[in-house]
């Protein structure tokens, strides 16, 4: 009988389902290794840039999805993530030539200031930011 929350009793059992079922994801993704998804303005399209340590401070390896050519051809090219003084991020060829260039926007987020012919955002996925 139920009389208020506080006293109310169940004499059935309550049916909770333990079960692990496949609609529950079990992997569990690393926050050790930062993602940054890259999107183009208004049509929803991205892909994923994933920068590596190669030990030179500031200049690290990376590795891009090939759909970012989709985005702007010329990212299929890129193969290394700088971090300059200013807070802007350069992805860039193999020999060192800036193919687009990121500026801080909201939070983890960046907004391409260059080349001016192209609008991308790339925004963080799996840092701590703490």
């Amino acid at each position: 009988m139920f009389l208020d929350f506080a006293t109310f009793t169940s004499e059935d059992d309550a049916g909770v389902d333990i079960r692990t079922t496949a609609s529950v994801a079990t992997e569990k993704q690393s926050l050790e290794a930062p993602r940054f998804v890259i999107s183009s303005l208004g049509d929803g399209t991205s892909c994923k840039a994933f920068p590596m340590e190669n030990g030179t401070p500031g200049h690290n390896g990376l590795s891009i999805e090939t759909s970012c050519r989709d985005l702007y051809s010329p990212l299929a090219n890129a193969k290394t993530w700088h971090n300059n003084k200013d807070g802007t991020i350069d992805l860039a060829d193999f020999r060192g030539q800036t193919i687009v260039e990121f500026s801080p926007s909201d939070g983890l987020s960046y907004i391409s200031v260059e080349p001016r012919t192209v609008v991308l955002s790339m925004s963080a996925e799996g840092i701590d930011p703490l």
